[in-house]
């Protein structure tokens, strides 16, 4: 679910890279996170889960008492979402793409022997 205690986790971590890291450094830190989301999707539905955490949060945020701490979130989510769907897109045949936003049932069953 949206509001699962790994996505509250995640989205309020800050993340710190090594002193001296490059932008090749955390680019390919970011591509093996997104591989790793790709090759896991089908069987966990993260994609739609940190979809869905986003929207949360976006709502969260736009209330007009929202914290520092709920707009940090949402920002996150939406920076993770776009991350993994860019690297979807650039990586993915079309309809590889449309399996993974269609959901876990579905990309599993797909994947099935």
């Amino acid at each position: 679910p949206s509001d699962d205690r790994f996505w509250q986790e995640l989205l309020a971590s800050a993340v710190s890279l090594p002193a001296g890291s490059s932008v090749e450094d955390v680019t390919a830190i970011s591509r093996a996170y997104c591989a790793e989301l790709v090759r896991n999707n089908p069987r966990s539905g993260n994609f739609g889960a940190l979809a869905a955490a986003m929207a949360e949060r976006l709502g969260r945020a736009t209330r007009s008492a929202a914290t520092d701490t709920e707009m940090q979130q949402a920002c996150g989510a939406v920076f993770l979402l776009r991350i993994f769907l860019k690297h979807m897109l650039e990586t993915l045949e079309p309809e590889d793409v449309a399996l993974q936003l269609r959901g876990r049932d579905v990309a599993a069953a797909a994947q099935a022997p």
